[in-house]
């Protein structure tokens, strides 16, 4: 019964509509509207293109205020509101022709609030382009912001036609013997989507002026971040259980159906997620951390609820669950410390002493922009023995990825000091042992 009450009622908004959109005079407006508005953007258009042509696509930043240039996003501002606010003064041109006329203008006002309405967002979209990274901003423009736009234009378009309360409270279905009304749907669809966009564009800017105006630890604020947008979300989740009334019987009955499933094909994507949640809360792992997986050094760069996502040196993508940090030891070479040691082993002969060996290989390693000073480098005498000393030069660097480049550069310096210090490398000596009974035989390979 309330569902077929609900049909009737959209049934009965949706007739106002095409009654509204059915009068001569509605139409005759709507047709002049869209022409003013179709001459604002042609006109727009057509005079920035001469202006580029004529003066350059930088014109506009050559223009001077108080002997200062235009900013870059002032001069971006408006290129963007040149067309909004053409056609808004051709409407208000348009709206006082008719109302002389005395012809019905209503529809200009409200057509206007929406030129407005893009007004400001493109205004927001620009001002926030010129903070934030602007790929950050195009991208959650077409994903968030101008979607928003468009729902709230919408409502107040169908506020005009209609009790925006009264459609929320109309029923569509009945699940469990609750009433899922327009407006409780509404949330747990486009509601729940803005606001997990929301819970999105919240971290990714908040990273960003962190990192950039602070001295905290990126990964650390990115996994801190990363676990207030799932709180976000969450509690954007138990909201929309509660606009859809499902009671304790009905969440029984759901939860009872996915505990089968979770059983069944769920357990591992569960097990995921909880460990996902636990790397955050913890705090072991974090985005900006350089960790060993499979022999490889790697950069982790997010840790998402369901697995981490890692790069190589290679620049390959690696996708691994998060259970495999819980359920398998591995190696962090940034956990507590980001400082690690790069052993260099190297080979001289016995002709040089050892003490000249140790100080040109210190001074060599001190030479190096990425090698730290405090710890300082450190040479250990391994072996000695055949005409061959071996060395092993301990480095310390503050960046764990640069460990192979560093090492390489070491060994080109080290190379040149020695020849430079006197200081030969081994050859290899062979011995050859013959039998007694067994002599020698020398023959000429070449003969006349």
């Amino acid at each position: 019964m309330l569902v077929a009450t609900g049909i009737l009622q959209l049934h009965a908004i949706f007739g106002k509509l095409r009654v509204f959109l059915g009068r001569p005079a509605v139409q005759f407006q709507l047709v002049v509207i869209l022409g003013a508005i179709g001459l604002a953007w042609f006109a727009s258009r057509k005079g920035w293109r001469l202006l580029d042509q004529r003066a350059g696509r930088g014109a506009i930043r050559r223009v001077r205020i108080a002997g200062k240039p235009l900013p870059r996003f002032l001069c971006a501002l408006m290129r963007t509101l040149t067309f909004p606010l053409f056609a808004l003064a051709l409407l208000q041109i348009t709206q006082r022709a008719f109302m002389l006329q005395g012809v019905t203008a209503g529809l200009f006002g409200k057509v206007a609030w929406i030129i407005w309405t893009m007004i400001a967002l493109q205004t927001f979209v620009t001002v926030l382009s010129a903070i934030f990274e602007p790929q950050t901003i195009r991208v959650y423009h077409f994903r968030l912001f101008l979607p928003l736009a468009v729902i709230v234009i919408t409502l107040k378009i169908l506020g005009n036609l209609t009790d925006l309360h009264e459609l929320a409270n109309t029923v569509l279905a009945e699940v469990f013997n609750n009433p899922v009304t327009l407006g409780a749907f509404f949330v747990a669809t486009v509601g729940l989507y803005f606001w997990t966009d929301a819970a999105h564009v919240f971290q990714d800017l908040a990273y960003q002026l962190a990192v950039r105006h602070t001295a905290v630890d990126p990964g650390g604020t990115m996994a801190a971040l990363t676990l207030l947008r799932y709180i976000l979300i969450s509690m954007g989740v138990l909201f929309v259980l509660s606009q859809l009334q499902l009671g304790p019987t009905t969440l029984a009955a759901i939860t009872g159906g996915l505990s089968v499933g979770v059983g069944f094909g769920l357990r591992e994507i569960l097990s995921n997620l909880i460990s996902g949640i636990l790397l955050l809360f913890e705090q072991s792992l974090h985005p900006g951390d350089v960790i060993e997986v499979d022999d490889e050094i790697t950069v982790v760069e997010d840790v998402r609820m369901r697995a981490t996502i890692v790069r190589t040196q290679n620049n390959d993508e690696l996708v691994i669950p998060n259970q495999t940090f819980f359920t398998a030891s591995f190696k962090t070479y940034t956990g507590t410390d980001k400082t690690v040691r790069v052993p260099i082993v190297f080979r001289t002969d016995c002709a040089t002493s050892p003490h000249e060996v140790i100080r040109v290989l210190i001074q060599t390693a001190l030479n190096h922009d990425q090698v730290l000073r405090d710890p300082p480098p450190s040479v250990f005498v391994l072996d000695y023995g055949d005409n061959v000393a071996q060395y092993q030069l301990n480095i310390w660097l503050d960046n764990p990825i640069l460990n192979a480049e560093v090492a390489s550069d070491v060994r080109l310096l080290v190379w040149d000091a020695f020849e430079a210090n006197g200081i030969a490398l081994p050859f290899p000596e062979m011995e050859l042992h013959l039998p007694k009974h067994v002599t020698p035989e020398f023959r000429p390979i070449f003969t006349s």
